[in-house]
């Protein structure tokens, strides 16, 4: 059935299905998120979405399959189409804020899960996510053998980009509270914009060769 969904989600009842389904498990979770609320905001009845992608888990998966095969063909193009690896990394980087900007409502749900021990992923699931990552890696890897990143775990770089811009989404709608509790002005700037860039100059100067030296030595 996933072939399935992959094939046809053009198709406006599975396209209404799944973006019903990506915004009730976002707010819900998948334990309390009900297929009948979920049938009822795509304007569908419930029978059509176990005819057309399966039980509550299968849609589920199916929403979180359907959104990371968005992602990696779009980290595909853009990073094909730089050349060195410092500028495949800060495309990485920045298409992936990107995504998170326009799809809030999934990053809810990659939080969620990881809270929940990733008790509803199956491990087609995981292969899905493991696209990405492997484009990270083979980033990371090329700029290590061309010298220009210090020898490091890609999964280790990716921790930390995904980690970042996670919590900083997370805590944007308190974040002119975070200022004034840090008696600092209040933010005029909302999303990624203002921090990528900062992000971006950390990560790519951890990783350069000159950085780990120090450590090396020790």
């Amino acid at each position: 059935m996933a072939t399935t969904i992959r094939q046809h989600k053009k198709n406006k009842t599975i396209r209404s299905i799944l973006d019903a389904a990506l915004l009730i498990f976002a707010a819900r979770g998948f334990n309390r998120a009900r297929m009948d609320d979920i049938a009822d905001k795509a304007g569908v009845n419930k029978a059509m979405i176990y005819y057309r992608i399966g039980n509550k888990r299968a849609l589920y998966q199916a929403v979180v399959k359907d959104a990371y095969s968005d992602k990696a063909q779009q980290l595909s193009r853009e990073i094909e189409a730089q050349s060195t690896p410092q500028e495949k990394l800060s495309v990485y980087m920045a298409t992936v804020a990107d995504i998170m900007e326009a799809h809030p409502h999934f990053t809810r749900i990659m939080v969620r899960e990881m809270v929940s021990g990733w008790t509803h992923f199956d491990r087609m699931v995981f292969e899905e996510v493991g696209v990405t990552f492997k484009m990270l890696e083979s980033v990371i890897t090329d700029g290590i053998q061309k010298g220009v990143f210090a020898p490091t775990d890609p999964l280790a770089v990716h921790s930390m980009i995904i980690g970042t811009l996670i919590l900083h989404h997370l805590a944007l709608p308190v974040e002119n509270e975070l200022h004034a509790a840090l008696d600092r002005p209040p933010s005029d700037t909302s999303g990624f914009a203002h921090l990528f860039p900062k992000v971006r100059q950390l990560i790519l100067a951890a990783l350069r060769p000159q950085a780990a030296e120090p450590f090396s030595k020790a």
